[in-house]
């Protein structure tokens, strides 16, 4: 995982006036839509991952299951 901080993403991928604020950026990364990490308090973003993924949303949520779930 390659991080650079967010403002370098929004130069690279959005037009100049449309990149998302550091705000919306650490909600992606928490919520997983976007890989990254944040890093006392400012967001780092996973460029290679960004640049070749069309669909940002969070990961799937499966139900948790026990051992026993998978018996029945």
């Amino acid at each position: 995982m390659e991080l650079a901080p967010h403002t370098i993403a929004n130069r690279e991928f959005f037009a100049k006036g449309r990149a998302p604020h550091k705000a919306e950026w650490l909600d992606w990364i928490r919520r997983g839509v976007v890989r990254g990490k944040e890093i006392d308090g400012k967001p780092y973003v996973d460029l290679n991952w960004f640049a070749v993924n069309d669909v940002m949303q969070p990961p799937p949520t499966t139900p948790k299951r026990s051992g026993l779930d998978l018996l029945t």
